[in-house]
């Protein structure tokens, strides 16, 4: 019997307050819908999903960054082994030539 009372008088309460907030009623019964434990549980697994999906992103993201720095920083480091690769297979057809013109001076004489 006291709680029936007691929750009469806090009915009564929350539809004062109601009356008094400059916020629109609708609104705010709307607002509450959404605190309900099923639609609670649907709104945390969205939050958890998205929350997964664009850390997914970023560190798909940072991947491709750090893919690229890395690609970047091997060009620098291998251009003087590549400048040295040149010379050498330079140096390589010349001793190639200079060895043929030999064999036909020694197929002359």
């Amino acid at each position: 019997m006291f709680t029936k009372k007691r929750e009469a008088l806090v009915a009564q309460a929350g539809q004062t307050l109601l009356q008094q907030l400059p916020v629109d009623v609708t609104k705010l019964q709307r607002a509450a819908r959404y605190l309900e434990p099923k639609r609670l549980k649907r709104i945390a697994i969205v939050a958890v999903g998205g929350s997964a999906v664009l850390s997914l992103i970023g560190s798909i993201g940072h991947d491709r960054i750090y893919r690229a720095a890395v690609a970047r920083e091997m060009k620098k480091q291998l251009e003087p082994i590549r400048k040295q690769l040149d010379e050498l297979t330079a140096q390589n057809e010349n001793l190639i030539r200079q060895n043929e013109m030999l064999r036909e001076e020694l197929a002359k004489s």
